[in-house]
Protein backbone atom coordinates (compact mmCIF):
# COMPACT_ATOMS: atom_id res chain seq x y z
CA UNK A 1 0.00 0.00 0.00
CA UNK A 2 2.81 2.22 0.66
CA UNK A 3 4.40 1.70 -2.46
CA UNK A 4 1.30 2.40 -4.18
CA UNK A 5 0.65 5.69 -2.54
CA UNK A 6 4.79 6.61 -3.50
CA UNK A 7 3.56 5.52 -6.85
CA UNK A 8 0.94 7.39 -7.17
CA UNK A 9 2.71 10.97 -5.76
CA UNK A 10 5.91 10.21 -8.08
CA UNK A 11 3.76 10.02 -11.45
CA UNK A 12 1.47 13.33 -10.29
CA UNK A 13 4.67 14.94 -9.32
CA UNK A 14 5.90 14.57 -12.53
CA UNK A 15 3.21 15.25 -14.73
CA UNK A 16 2.84 18.46 -12.83
CA UNK A 17 6.37 19.88 -13.04
CA UNK A 18 6.05 18.90 -17.08
CA UNK A 19 4.16 22.41 -16.97
CA UNK A 20 7.20 23.70 -16.49
CA UNK A 21 9.06 24.50 -20.19
CA UNK A 22 12.04 23.20 -19.33
CA UNK A 23 11.02 20.22 -18.01
CA UNK A 24 8.44 19.32 -20.38
CA UNK A 25 9.63 15.90 -21.10
CA UNK A 26 8.95 14.68 -18.10
CA UNK A 27 5.65 13.86 -18.59
CA UNK A 28 6.92 11.05 -21.21
CA UNK A 29 8.64 9.59 -17.90
CA UNK A 30 5.11 9.52 -16.03
CA UNK A 31 3.84 7.25 -18.92
CA UNK A 32 6.23 5.64 -18.81
CA UNK A 33 6.48 5.10 -14.89
CA UNK A 34 2.80 3.82 -15.19
CA UNK A 35 3.13 1.90 -18.26
CA UNK A 36 5.86 -0.49 -16.49
CA UNK A 37 3.72 -0.48 -13.41
CA UNK A 38 1.27 -2.05 -15.36
CA UNK A 39 2.77 -4.58 -17.14
CA UNK A 40 4.55 -5.28 -13.77
CA UNK A 41 1.21 -5.56 -12.24
CA UNK A 42 0.21 -8.10 -14.50
CA UNK A 43 3.08 -9.91 -14.02
CA UNK A 44 3.45 -10.27 -10.67
CA UNK A 45 -0.44 -11.20 -10.84
CA UNK A 46 0.20 -14.47 -12.99
CA UNK A 47 3.31 -15.25 -10.87
CA UNK A 48 1.57 -15.11 -7.71
CA UNK A 49 -1.26 -17.23 -9.38
CA UNK A 50 1.15 -19.92 -10.72
CA UNK A 51 3.22 -20.18 -7.19
CA UNK A 52 -0.24 -19.76 -5.04
CA UNK A 53 0.65 -16.83 -3.30
CA UNK A 54 -2.92 -15.85 -2.15
CA UNK A 55 -1.56 -13.17 0.26
CA UNK A 56 0.22 -11.63 -1.80
CA UNK A 57 -2.00 -11.26 -4.53
CA UNK A 58 -4.90 -10.00 -2.26
CA UNK A 59 -2.15 -7.47 -1.65
CA UNK A 60 -1.20 -6.27 -5.45
CA UNK A 61 -5.18 -6.35 -6.09
CA UNK A 62 -5.89 -4.25 -3.04
CA UNK A 63 -3.38 -1.37 -4.27
CA UNK A 64 -4.90 -0.82 -7.81
CA UNK A 65 -7.88 0.74 -6.06
CA UNK A 66 -5.86 2.82 -3.44
CA UNK A 67 -4.09 4.13 -6.74
CA UNK A 68 -7.60 4.24 -8.38
CA UNK A 69 -9.39 6.56 -5.67
CA UNK A 70 -6.33 8.49 -4.91
CA UNK A 71 -6.30 9.60 -9.13
CA UNK A 72 -10.34 10.13 -8.52
CA UNK A 73 -9.66 12.79 -5.59
CA UNK A 74 -6.89 14.77 -6.18
CA UNK A 75 -7.39 18.03 -7.84
CA UNK A 76 -6.98 18.47 -11.39
CA UNK A 77 -2.82 19.37 -12.60
CA UNK A 78 -3.83 22.33 -13.93
CA UNK A 79 -6.10 23.36 -11.05
CA UNK A 80 -3.36 22.52 -8.92
CA UNK A 81 -0.76 24.76 -10.81
CA UNK A 82 -3.33 27.76 -10.41
CA UNK A 83 -3.28 27.31 -7.20
CA UNK A 84 0.39 27.36 -6.55
CA UNK A 85 1.68 29.76 -9.14
CA UNK A 86 -1.45 32.35 -8.33
CA UNK A 87 0.46 34.93 -6.41
CA UNK A 88 3.08 34.97 -9.57
CA UNK A 89 -0.21 35.04 -12.14
CA UNK A 90 -1.41 38.35 -10.10
CA UNK A 91 2.25 39.62 -10.76
CA UNK A 92 2.09 39.27 -14.48
CA UNK A 93 -1.27 40.95 -14.22
CA UNK A 94 -0.24 43.53 -12.37
CA UNK A 95 2.57 44.24 -14.68
CA UNK A 96 0.09 44.64 -17.67
CA UNK A 97 -1.76 47.91 -18.91
CA UNK A 98 -5.38 47.98 -19.40
CA UNK A 99 -7.15 48.53 -22.40
CA UNK A 100 -8.48 52.24 -23.38
CA UNK A 101 -11.66 51.52 -22.33
CA UNK A 102 -10.61 49.46 -19.00
CA UNK A 103 -10.49 46.05 -20.20
CA UNK A 104 -7.55 43.78 -18.82
CA UNK A 105 -7.50 40.22 -20.65
CA UNK A 106 -3.72 38.51 -20.82
CA UNK A 107 -3.21 35.00 -21.17
CA UNK A 108 -0.63 34.16 -17.66
CA UNK A 109 -0.18 30.61 -18.94
CA UNK A 110 -0.26 28.21 -21.88
CA UNK A 111 0.32 24.27 -22.08
CA UNK A 112 0.33 22.54 -25.28
CA UNK A 113 -0.25 19.08 -25.85
CA UNK A 114 0.19 16.82 -28.58
CA UNK A 115 -2.09 14.00 -28.54
CA UNK A 116 -1.50 11.28 -31.39
CA UNK A 117 -5.13 9.95 -31.41
CA UNK A 118 -5.29 10.01 -35.42
CA UNK A 119 -2.57 10.01 -37.82
CA UNK A 120 -0.86 13.66 -37.32
CA UNK A 121 -2.64 14.06 -34.53
CA UNK A 122 -4.05 17.30 -32.35
CA UNK A 123 -2.39 20.09 -30.38
CA UNK A 124 -4.11 20.97 -27.66
CA UNK A 125 -4.00 24.03 -25.86
CA UNK A 126 -4.90 24.75 -22.17
CA UNK A 127 -4.43 28.48 -21.04
CA UNK A 128 -5.13 30.27 -17.91
CA UNK A 129 -6.63 33.64 -18.95
CA UNK A 130 -7.24 36.75 -16.41
CA UNK A 131 -10.03 39.03 -17.88
CA UNK A 132 -11.90 41.57 -15.78
CA UNK A 133 -14.75 42.36 -18.14
CA UNK A 134 -16.76 39.30 -17.07
CA UNK A 135 -18.15 38.56 -20.75
CA UNK A 136 -17.65 34.65 -21.63
CA UNK A 137 -18.62 35.55 -25.41
CA UNK A 138 -15.11 38.02 -24.89
CA UNK A 139 -13.23 35.54 -22.94
CA UNK A 140 -13.79 32.53 -25.32
CA UNK A 141 -13.01 34.29 -28.35
CA UNK A 142 -9.52 33.17 -29.62
CA UNK A 143 -7.63 33.74 -32.77
CA UNK A 144 -8.35 29.62 -33.42
CA UNK A 145 -11.95 29.86 -33.12
CA UNK A 146 -14.02 29.56 -30.16
CA UNK A 147 -12.95 28.18 -26.80
CA UNK A 148 -15.03 26.84 -23.90
CA UNK A 149 -14.20 28.13 -20.89
CA UNK A 150 -14.13 27.66 -17.38
CA UNK A 151 -14.17 30.31 -14.25
CA UNK A 152 -12.02 29.53 -11.63
CA UNK A 153 -12.48 33.02 -9.22
CA UNK A 154 -10.88 36.42 -8.82
CA UNK A 155 -11.17 37.09 -13.00
CA UNK A 156 -8.94 33.87 -13.47
CA UNK A 157 -10.77 31.33 -16.59
CA UNK A 158 -9.47 28.24 -17.69
CA UNK A 159 -9.73 28.86 -21.55
CA UNK A 160 -9.37 25.50 -23.98
CA UNK A 161 -9.30 26.42 -27.55
CA UNK A 162 -10.24 24.04 -30.11
CA UNK A 163 -7.50 21.65 -30.85
CA UNK A 164 -5.94 21.32 -34.24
Amino acid sequence: MIYAACFFLTYKTLFQLSYVERFASLSYFAYGLIAIHILGFFWCLMECAISLKGRLMGSFICAVPLVIGLELLSPNSIKLNFWLLKSEYLARVAATRPSPDGRLSVVVFSHTVYLPSMPGGYLCTTEIVYDNSNDMRLIAKTDDGRASVAPIGDNFYFRYPPCG
